[in-house]
């Protein structure tokens, strides 16, 4: 069996601590019980510390899933490691909500009426949004819930359905592609690009705990960025610092950013 503690000392916040302290705990369980275990939904951020402290307990194994192969936000399973992924039948259910003016609706406007319904964030994956059809991704014990409660997004009349994977149509990331320059890739200046504010205005942001870097939150403007890396703004939405490019003749820095529609 691992030792707990010394895991937890690894990790440098309480909110990390607490997280990962309640994973740990269904991994003893799997490993007691000869059984899978699942997580809630998680972002990246919370994917990659998972597989980083789980990866070499011995007799554990772990495997990442959110309803379809490219998808974001996914759920753990925690299984013992004579088992194959493939008998892991992740709770994940995809409801397709049908209306109209989706193009007018948001991730923000969906995510938004669920909650609204009292349901937690960790409960819902992916929301792929089409200019008709629209897909929520939850944990299945709350799908039910969802269906009999939800008729409304925005100002819009939505009729819900629990589909199969295969009846979903994946849409293209709409995004706008933003070409500029700075003197560093510091947040702060990559940040005064994206947003076509300049740095004094963006600093706010930054010192009021609203920028996440790469879901990683983030209060020091001076943090240097890389190329790859995702920014996001409460507020303003989400971005890609999709390429860093040769320098101008006056030494600054080309960058090419896609804020996410």
């Amino acid at each position: 069996m691992f030792n707990k503690q010394e895991i937890l000392e690894t990790l440098k916040t309480s909110e990390d601590k607490l997280f990962v302290s309640k994973v740990l705990d269904q991994a003893v369980m799997s490993l007691k019980y000869h059984e899978e275990r699942f997580t809630s939904f998680l972002d990246p951020y919370q994917q990659n510390l998972l597989i980083q402290k789980l990866k070499n307990i011995n007799g554990l194994d772990i495997h990442c899933w959110g309803g379809y192969e490219e998808a974001e936000r996914k759920i753990i399973s925690i299984f013992p490691d004579y088992m194959s992924p493939a008998e892991i039948c992740y709770p994940i259910s995809i409801l397709e909500a049908a209306g109209s003016n989706f193009n007018k609706l948001s991730h923000r406007d969906f995510l938004g009426a669920v909650l609204a319904l009292g349901i937690k964030r960790e409960k819902i994956g992916d929301i792929l949004i089409n200019d008709t059809l629209s897909y929520i991704f939850t944990v299945s014990d709350i799908s039910q819930y969802i269906l009999m409660n939800l008729n409304k997004v925005a100002n819009s009349n939505v009729v819900l359905k629990e589909v199969d994977i295969q009846k979903v149509a994946i849409p293209q990331k709409k995004y706008k592609e933003i070409h500029g320059t700075v003197a560093t890739l510091r947040l702060d200046s990559v940040l005064s690009v994206a947003l076509g504010e300049s740095r004094s205005k963006v600093l706010p942001y930054i010192h009021s705990e609203k920028v996440n870097v790469n879901w990683e939150l983030s209060n020091s403007p001076s943090q240097v960025l890389r190329e790859g890396d995702v920014i996001s703004v409460r507020g303003h939405g989400r971005m890609l610092l999709d390429t860093v490019g040769g320098i101008t003749r006056k030494g600054r820095i080309n960058i090419t950013i896609k804020r996410f529609i």
